[in-house]
């Protein structure tokens, strides 16, 4: 696991393009070769003449009624992401103070289990705290079984050693500046795994423990709830970080998208004659064009729900029950 290509057992069952498209992919990227792809399939079909445009064509009427319609309704989706961020954001003073003091707790809790007077307040550092404390826990555990129980300490080499490889894993979110990267190092069951693995070493050897090794399994086991918690922690804050961007970008394209459409029922001189105004080789670049934009925020708004829709699947798991959807090797 010590990879830096890999992001987790999830991530390494994808391959580069999955990956790319449903998570590290850049939106608006992702977006633009939808909105590329609608523009050539549209422009082929009207040169093939499978799609009329010209005098006599529904395209006016289907641009001046159903389309304008649909792009409206685009308010109404932006209105409901927004309504979602917000009802995380209000609450009365005692709810927020409540909230505040619950991660003042935590990092309280975690900073005494790895005994640092403070711990960074970014995820990104914070995550690679929790590795460092991680790779010297299980370190440290090692080489006190291999002073005290020898066959113990072969016993769980592989699981230290493992543990070990986790924590550096998790040390890759030092370098990353989105929230989403720092996620994805904590997509799929991995921390799971080894959250049942220290309880079962734990309780099967605990007669062979002495009190100091029975307490850095404890410590162990803290610094894994630490990343239980701070993986659903980021995933509530990337999710709504990306439904924030997705709500602010629908309202420019959709404005966007509006005064195209607007202006393209106009390039009809009557609805009686149906007659344009431009040529038909013009009119045939021009309809591909307005149906590539008014596609647009439909394309964004795919985009985004592909993210948040997959890193919601691939984090269900709050403990050591993960659901077997998380362990399937492609979404």
């Amino acid at each position: 696991m010590s990879d830096e290509g890999k992001t987790n057992e999830e991530g390494d069952s994808l391959n580069a393009v999955q990956r790319w498209l449903y998570l590290t992919g850049s939106r608006r990227i992702i977006t633009l070769v939808v909105v590329l792809g609608v523009f050539v399939v549209v422009r082929l079909l009207t040169e093939a003449g499978v799609l009329h445009v010209a005098s006599g064509s529904y395209l006016a009427t289907l641009m001046g009624s159903g389309t304008f319609s649909g792009l409206l309704t685009l308010v109404t989706v932006v209105l409901s992401i927004n309504q979602l961020i917000l009802s995380r954001v209000f609450g009365s003073p005692s709810d927020l103070s409540e909230q505040l003091e619950g991660n003042l707790e935590f990092r309280r809790n975690v900073e005494d289990v790895v005994g640092a007077p403070n711990s960074p307040n970014e995820p990104g550092p914070f995550l690679a705290f929790l590795g460092d404390a991680l790779q010297r826990e299980a370190g440290s555990l090692q080489e006190r079984l291999d002073g005290e129980d020898r066959e113990l300490a072969g016993e769980v080499e592989s699981y230290t050693a493992a543990l070990v490889d986790y924590g550096e894993h998790l040390t890759h979110g030092r370098s990353d500046n989105s929230t989403v990267d720092v996620l994805l190092l904590c997509l799929g069951s991995e921390y799971a795994d080894h959250l049942d693995a220290t309880r079962k070493l734990k309780r099967q050897h605990h007669d062979r423990l002495s009190e100091e090794a029975s307490e850095q399994f404890d410590d162990l086991l803290e610094l894994l709830k630490g990343v239980a918690t701070v993986r659903q922690f980021f995933k509530t804050l990337a999710i709504q970080q990306d439904l924030a961007r997705l709500s602010r970008r629908l309202i420019y394209l959709g404005l966007g998208a509006l005064l195209v459409v607007y202006c393209f029922t106009q390039v009809y001189k009557s609805p009686s004659s149906m007659s344009p105004t431009l040529t038909a080789s013009t009119l045939r670049w021009v309809s591909s064009v307005v149906a590539a934009v008014v596609f647009a925020p439909v394309a964004l708004l795919m985009s985004y729900l592909l993210r948040v829709a997959t890193l919601t699947l691939y984090t269900v798991s709050v403990g050591s029950f993960v659901p077997p959807e998380e362990r399937l090797e492609s979404p």
